[in-house]
This record gives structure tokens, sequence and C-alpha cells, in this order.
């Protein structure tokens, strides 16, 4: 009886251990489709790029360097820069951007009067879409609210907390 126990013993054991030895080959280190040896995606980042100066009714061009895990990002499905007076959405102007060199992306638009105005690019690659935006003004008024809008920013942000992963 003992014997028999003792064979029970090792044939569960022996089992077990195949079932888990199983389990273990089953479980190889796959990666998801376009994603890296660490199982992350690889991550899109945009710098845009705006004129130093601005005068009303004449062109300025604006610019979007795009890198994907920090290699210039050729061939975007697409890349635009919409426009907006600063608290009027509504009244946006999306203007298609070009693809001036691998990576770099470019449009120009012309500001009719002066104000605060917003400008956002939309690059688009690999069902990713990033929207970066920025803040511009144009004439001393529109200067000093500006510098007004940031400061109030600047106070109302929350303390940033550490370690988070942004896209």
């Amino acid at each position: 009886m003992i014997k028999r126990k003792r064979n029970q013993t090792i044939i569960l054991a022996g089992t077990a251990s195949l079932l888990l030895l199983g389990l273990l080959c089953g479980c190889t280190a796959r990666t998801p489709s376009g994603a890296d040896e660490n199982g992350l995606h690889p991550h899109v980042t945009v710098e845009m790029s705006l004129p130093e100066t601005f005068e009303i009714g004449r062109d300025a061009k604006f610019t979007l360097e795009a890198k994907k895990n920090g290699e210039l990002l050729a061939n975007a499905d697409s890349a635009e820069f919409v426009f907006w007076p600063e608290g009027h959405k509504d009244a946006a102007v999306i203007v298609p951007a070009e693809e001036i060199s691998p990576g770099e992306y470019a449009a120009s638009y012309t500001v009719r009067e002066e104000g605060v105005y917003v400008v956002q690019s939309r690059l688009r690659s690999a069902g990713e879409i990033i929207m970066p935006a920025k803040r511009f003004a144009i004439g001393p008024e529109a200067v000093d609210l500006l510098i007004q809008l940031e400061e109030a920013q600047k106070n109302d942000a929350p303390a940033a907390a550490g370690g988070g992963h942004h896209h």
C-alpha cells in the first residue's frame, strides 16, 4: 500500500512537472504586432516651431518635426495645422502641411488681424494622432493678453507628479 501511494505521488509530481513545462513552453516571449522587445509600441513625438515674427497680412511658415523612437518619421499618413482665434475654435481653419524633408512638415498661414491665436499641429501615422498646440500673438495688446493667459495657466496648473507616462 505504501509502495502504491509512493508511485501515485511520483506520477502526480511527474504529471505536474510536465504540465508546468508545457505551460512555460507555451508562453514564449512574443511581442505584440508593432511593439518593441519590451512590449511597448513605438513612441511618436512632434516638435512644432512657430515663426520668429508675425506681420498682419503676410504668410508665416509653421513647421513640425516628427520622430518615431528618436528617428525622423518620413511619410506620415497626414499632417496639417489648425488655426483659430483664442476662444473661437468654431472659426478654425485647417491648412494641410507638406513634407519638406524626411520627418519635417510645413504650412504657411496668413493672419489678417491682431489678436491671440492657437495653432495645433495634427500628425497621423500608423493609427496614432499627435496634436500639440501653441498660442501666439500679433499686436502689442495681444502680446500682453497672451502673457496674462500663460501666467494664469502656470498658476492654475497642478503640480507635476513624477513617473507618469504620457502620450
